[in-house]
C-alpha cells in the first residue's frame, strides 16, 4: 500500500468503505427480514418480480392494481435475473445496499472532477455511507429508487463531461426506477443551464421532463392511484394535489407554519450529515428541493420524518452538491478538516445511527420457529391473506392480501370494483394474524367475516394464529 500515490490510496479508502458499507448493511437488513420485520412495501416487490420471473401478469394484489399503475417503474424488470437464480429477497436487500454503498465513489470522482484534492473530495463519499438517513432507507424494505442516488450522481459527472452517451444512459435508468425521478432530472436540466451547460441542460430538462408526462399517462391509464396519491398530499386541504397547493397559495402564512414543524428539522439534518458542504455549491442543492417541498407539504405523516425512503432523492441531491462544493474547502492539513467539517457530521451520524438501528433492529422479534411452523402449513400456490409483518414471507404467489384485505376495503386507490374483491376474497384458502403486529387492530376487523366464510383455526400459540377455509366437499 506505501507503494501507492495518494490519489490511489483515497480512492482505494472510498472503494473500502463502500464494500463495507455493502457487507454491514446486507447482514443488518437480512437478519431484520429474517426477523419478520420486514413488511409491505418489501412484499410487493418480491410478488411483481416473482410474477415477472415466473412470466405471469405482473398485478400485484397487495395494491390491486398492475405494476406500471401504482409507481412508473419499468426499470424493475432488471431485477428478474436475481429471481432467475434463486436470491430472490436476500439477493434484492443485497442489491439495494451495494446500489447505496456505490453512491460513494461515485461522488468521489464527482470530487474530483470538480476540483477537489483526493483527501478533500473522499469527505462527501464516507460522510455519505456514515449518514443514518442513507442507512433508514436502507433498513426500510426495498425500494427501486435506492439504485438513483448512484445513477443521478454518474449523470451530473457526464453532464459535466459532456458524455452524452453516459448521461442518457444512466438518465434512462434512473428514470425507469420511480416516476418522481424525472423530476430530480428537470431540475439537473435547470442547474447545468444556470451554470453554463445550455445544450446539455436544456435535452435534459425537457427529455426528462417529457418522460415525466409520459409516466403519469401511463399510470393513469391502468387505475386511479394518481387521484389517490393526490388525496394522501392534500389531506383536509382538499381532493387533489391541486386543490392542497391552492390552499398553500391562499394561506401562506400556516403553510410555511406547517412546512417548518413538518420538515424543518429534517432539513437541518440532511444539511448536517454532508457536514454543511453541501451550502457550498448551494446551486445545486436545487437538486434536492422538489423532495424537500413535497415532504414537507404533504399531509402524509410518513414522509414528516427521516426513517423511510422519501427522502432519499433531497440526499442525494444535498451530497452531490457538497461533492462539487468541496473544491471549496481550504487546501489545510488533513486533521483540520475533519475537525472543522467531519466531526459535526460524524457526531450527527452516531446519534442518528443510534435512533435508525434500534427502530428497524430493536423493535419486537417474532417467535421465528412458532410463525415458520404455523406458514409451512400453507401451500406454495394457495391464495393467503396476512398481517403486514408476515407478508414478504408469503408473497411469491399470485394471490396474497394485507388484511383487512381483501374482506373489508382499504384505500390504495385501487381500479378494482368491490365485486371484484369480494370474488378475491371468496378465493383466499388461508389467514394469518400475528399477535404483535403493529397494525393489529385493522387486521381484526376482518376476523367476524372469516368466522362466517367458514375459516376454522388450524394452529395457534401465544404469538400467531392461522386460519384455513373450510372445505365445502
Amino acid at each position: 500500500m506505501s507503494s501507492l500515490r495518494p490519489a490511489s490510496r483515497w480512492t482505494v479508502a472510498v472503494w473500502v468503505g463502500a464494500a463495507v458499507y455493502t457487507v454491514l448493511l446486507s447482514a443488518e437488513s437480512i437478519y431484520r427480514h429474517r426477523g419478520y420485520q420486514t413488511s409491505f412495501d418489501l412484499a410487493v416487490y418480491d410478488q411483481l418480480l416473482w410474477l415477472l420471473s415466473t412470466g405471469h401478469e405482473p398485478f400485484s394484489s397487495l395494491v390491486s392494481r398492475p405494476m406500471l399503475g401504482d409507481h412508473f417503474t419499468p426499470g424493475l424488470v432488471l431485477l428478474t435475473p436475481v429471481y432467475w437464480v434463486g436470491l430472490d429477497l436476500s439477493g434484492l436487500l443485497i442489491l439495494q445496499s451495494a446500489a447505496l454503498g456505490l453512491t460513494a465513489p461515485a461522488l468521489f470522482t464527482l470530487g474530483r472532477d470538480a476540483g477537489a484534492s483526493p483527501a478533500v473530495a473522499a469527505l462527501p463519499a464516507f460522510l455519505w455511507l456514515l449518514s443514518p438517513w442513507v442507512a433508514s432507507v436502507n433498513l426500510f424494505e426495498f425500494h427501486p429508487t435506492a439504485f438513483a442516488p448512484a445513477l443521478i450522481t454518474v449523470s451530473v459527472i457526464a453532464a459535466r463531461r459532456d458524455s452524452w452517451g453516459l448521461l442518457a444512459g444512466t438518465a434512462l435508468l434512473a428514470l425507469s426506477l420511480r416516476e418522481d425521478v424525472a423530476v430530480t432530472y428537470v431540475v439537473m436540466g435547470v442547474v447545468l443551464l444556470l451554470t453554463g451547460r445550455r445544450r446539455i441542460g436544456l435535452a435534459v430538462a425537457l427529455g426528462s421532463a417529457a418522460w415525466l408526462l409520459l409516466a403519469g399517462r401511463i399510470i393513469g391509464s391502468q387505475g386511479d392511484s394518481l387521484e389517490f396519491f393526490g388525496r394522501r398530499f392534500a389531506g383536509d386541504r382538499g381532493d387533489s394535489m391541486g386543490d392542497a397547493l391552492v390552499w398553500v397559495l391562499t394561506h401562506p402564512l400556516e403553510a410555511l407554519t406547517d412546512a417548518v414543524a413538518n420538515s424543518g428539522a429534517d432539513i437541518v439534518l440532511l444539511l448536517a450529515s454532508t457536514g454543511g458542504l453541501a451550502l457550498l455549491a448551494p446551486v445545486w442543492m436545487l437538486l434536492a428541493v422538489p423532495t424537500l417541498l413535497h415532504n414537507a407539504l404533504t399531509a402524509n405523516a410518513f414522509q414528516h420524518d427521516l426513517l423511510r425512503h422519501y427522502h432519499l432523492l433531497a440526499a442525494a441531491g444535498l451530497f452531490i452538491a457538497a461533492a462539487i462544493g468541496v473544491r471549496r474547502v481550504p487546501k489545510i492539513r488533513g486533521a483540520r478538516v475533519v475537525a472543522l467539517v467531519a466531526a459535526p457530521a460524524v457526531a450527527v451520524a452516531l446519534v442518528g445511527g443510534l435512533v435508525i438501528h434500534d427502530v428497524w433492529i430493536g423493535g419486537q422479534f417474532f417467535d421465528r420457529r412458532s410463525v415458520r411452523t404455523a406458514l409451512d402449513r400453507v401451500p406454495p400456490d394457495a391464495a393467503v391473506a396476512t398481517t403486514i409483518h408476515l407478508l414478504p414471507h408469503v408473497s411469491q404467489r399470485e394471490e396474497v392480501y394485507a388484511l383487512p384485505e381483501p374482506f373489508i376495503p382499504w384505500d390504495w386507490g385501487s381500479p378494482l370494483p368491490r365485486s371484484e374483491l369480494r370474488e378475491r376474497a371468496e378465493r383466499v384458502r388461508f389467514v394469518a394474524l400475528y399477535a404483535g403486529d403493529g397494525p393489529l387492530p385493522y387486521a381484526l376487523n376482518a376476523v367476524p367475516i372469516l368466522r362466517r366464510s367458514g375459516f376454522v383455526e388450524i394452529y395457534r400459540d401465544e404469538r400467531i394464529t392461522l386460519f384455513e377455509r373450510a372445505s365445502t366437499d
